[in-house]
């Protein structure tokens, strides 16, 4: 076999890999597995370490079916570096976007009652109803920081402290804020 022929079988090999372990992934959320991770992105990341495994049975299999490529091991780990990588990148910018994101809901909504016009103030007012209220955004946000290890409840009854592992996580936060410039009033809430 020519040498561009077999570069391109092999990264057609590749890519199929990423392909179906990228559907299995997918698949995976339609499971009972690891339901009781009530954080989605927590649930997604074992989830993903999951088919990063399987990603690499499959790579293993193609080199005992596809022997005329002469696959390695180091390719195994070439695809699940690449699959992970990957599929870590698009589930943070469109699954937990969609399942974190105030403009996800506000966009939702406004589409979903298009045939009326809002002022910003109805909006306010419907959003803290739906999305506060009865969605319980703040509730579930909140419960995520207990579950993390990031805030603790105290001695008294229903008071909580941020933990050591929550500074250290604001820390991380205010560090990336100013390596990229984002909004700062969500770093140093007291100061605007």
């Amino acid at each position: 076999m020519d040498s561009k022929k077999q570069i391109l079988e092999t990264i057609g090999v590749y890519i199929s890999i990423i392909f179906i372990s990228s559907v299995f992934f997918i698949l995976l959320f339609r499971t009972p597995l690891i339901k009781h991770i009530n954080v989605f992105f927590y649930r997604g990341c074992f989830l993903l370490v999951i088919a990063t495994f399987f990603s690499i049975i499959l790579a293993l299999l193609a080199k005992k079916i596809f022997k005329s490529l002469q696959l390695e091991i180091k390719d195994a780990i070439t695809i699940a570096g690449l699959f992970f990588g990957v599929t870590l990148g698009w589930f943070i910018l469109a699954p937990v976007t969609v399942e974190r994101s105030i403009s996800v809901f506000m966009l939702s909504y406004m589409e979903q009652n298009d045939e009326t016009s809002i002022t910003t103030e109805e909006f306010g007012n419907i959003f803290y109803k739906k999305y506060i209220d009865e969605f319980g955004a703040f509730d579930k946000r909140f419960h995520e920081q207990v579950m993390t290890g990031s805030i603790k409840e105290t001695t008294e009854n229903e008071h909580y402290v941020i933990t050591e592992r929550g500074r250290f996580l604001v820390q991380i936060f205010r560090l990336f804020g100013r390596l990229f410039d984002t909004e700062q009033w969500l770093l140093y809430p007291n100061e605007y």
